[in-house]
């Protein structure tokens, strides 16, 4: 009898034991799996930021093959094109078919000061690319418009500077509010130093870099300069009014060589701390705006020049 006593006590035991450690394997268990799902939504909200924050480049007339570009681009995060070609033809199709495998949308680029005063020009481009739209697969996202009032003969004589700058924003007007043209993005690329000229547009007088960022779908900055701090400093109040408004932004940078103005091109310095100086700005907006980025951009001037731009 005592030695069945001892029997039971040791399996009563085993039992207590085999209980505790299949309990601490099942916290153990849960614990990681936990911790598993909490680094899965972390990588997730980290990419989800990544494909938020926007980074593009200007494609003017290029030397190199399509694909040479297109790989520096994906290889360095770009996830749109601003792509110059009259053709809207096959060519055009079969690019953006390559661009866009690489998870990069290409829009389409075109400018000519001559817009802001007969708009004939522009209105048969936007003819062209509904054309091009229609009949090809790939299509574009929208339309990049690279018009310069300041490359306008009269921009010369100051007297005409504001009534310049009101004509240009007649003729940014003039296509975003056209009912046939509602299914189009529109871009507009405009230099840092608007906040300069005060014009009246539509009854209200400001700055002329706040209506054509009323204007457009998406304005892009050209903040010319070679650190984060000073790409910041002449952008910093395009960006606080875009961002007041709802309104995509971007901040643009040179990359091609200007001996004159050093200053304004990260020719000298290359790509490294180019993409260093980027990563800096991004910081320096996270501190300024939190950590949601599908209002702000970067964008990069041009692809050739980028793309002999030292490492």
């Amino acid at each position: 009898m005592k030695n069945l006593k001892i029997v039971v006590f040791v399996l009563l035991v085993i039992c207590l034991i085999g209980a505790t450690i299949y309990i601490v394997l099942q916290n153990n268990n849960s614990n990681n799996n936990n911790l598993n799902q909490n680094n899965e939504q972390e990588q997730g909200q980290e990419q989800d930021t990544e494909e938020a924050f926007a980074k593009g480049v200007w494609w003017w007339s290029v030397t190199e093959p399509d694909e040479v570009y297109l790989e520096l681009a994906s290889q360095n995060e770009i996830n749109e094109i601003y792509y110059s070609n009259s053709k809207f033809d096959d060519s055009v199709n079969e690019f953006i078919g390559k661009a866009n495998k690489l998870g990069i949308s290409v829009y389409y680029l075109c400018g000519e000061y001559q817009w802001i005063d007969d708009y004939s020009g522009f209105e048969k481009v936007i003819e062209n690319y509904k054309i091009y739209q229609t009949n090809f697969e790939n299509k574009f996202n929208g339309i990049h418009v690279d018009v310069e009032a300041h490359q306008h003969p009269d921009w010369d004589n100051e007297e005409l500077q504001n009534d310049l700058i009101v004509r240009y924003l007649n003729f940014a007007y003039h296509f975003t509010s056209n009912e046939n043209y509602s299914d189009i993005s529109f871009d507009f690329d405009i230099p840092f130093w608007y906040e300069n000229y005060e014009v009246e547009f539509n009854g209200e007088l400001k700055q002329a870099y706040k209506h054509i960022i009323d204007i457009a779908d998406r304005t892009f900055v050209m903040s010319y300069r070679d650190s984060a701090s000073r790409i910041y400093d002449v952008a910093k109040n395009e960006l606080e009014y875009a961002s007041s408004i709802n309104k995509k932004i971007f901040l643009c940078v040179e990359t091609s060589r200007q001996n004159e103005t050093p200053e304004i091109t990260f020719f000298e310095e290359g790509k490294e701390y180019m993409y260093t100086q980027l990563e800096n700005l991004k910081n320096i907006i996270i501190d300024e705006y939190g950590e949601d980025f599908s209002n702000f951009g970067f964008s990069i001037h041009h692809m050739r020049s980028y793309y002999e731009l030292p490492d």
